[in-house]
């Protein structure tokens, strides 16, 4: 075992080398995981909200649209950042904490998670809010799911 005392050993001596780690419990070492899994989860939430508020803010600058579609897509790299996204799964597994990011920073704006479908007039309708008769008569196929964010 290391000592700090040069060989002449002691209690005090043998101990001064673990002086910067701290002790842990056994209760605290089976939590870890979770608690590493809570933070990267939490950091890859605070990634995504910080993405699509830069893409927002950059759509508002140089467009007179007042709205953004966010389609929940598999492609891997956002065409907009060219940074890697999360995948759809994640998205829908966390869509609250993600709306809830949005909303705080686009406080009097609709933000919401929508299916949209692209009519032949080639603008989207939300047809997450239809009638249930009614979706029988849409081909759902061509729908895709989207965060939307609207500042109209």
């Amino acid at each position: 075992m290391p000592s700090s005392n040069n060989g002449k050993g002691g209690k005090e001596g043998s101990s001064n080398w673990m002086q910067p780690l701290q002790p842990i419990s056994r209760d605290s070492l089976r939590g870890l995981k979770a608690a590493k899994d809570e933070e990267m989860l939490w950091e890859k939430v605070k990634n995504s909200v910080t993405q699509l508020h830069s893409v927002i803010l950059r759509k508002a600058e140089s467009s007179t649209d007042t709205f953004y579609h966010y389609q929940l897509s598999s492609f891997p790299i956002s065409k907009e950042t060219r940074l890697p996204v999360p995948g759809p799964e994640f998205y829908r597994d966390n869509m609250k904490l993600i709306l809830d990011g949005l909303r705080l920073l686009f406080p009097d704006c609709l933000v919401e998670h929508a299916t949209l479908i692209r009519a032949l007039d080639g603008k989207l309708y939300d047809i997450s809010k239809i009638n249930e008769k009614m979706l029988a008569f849409i081909n759902r196929e061509q729908s895709a799911e989207y965060i939307v964010v609207d500042w109209c």
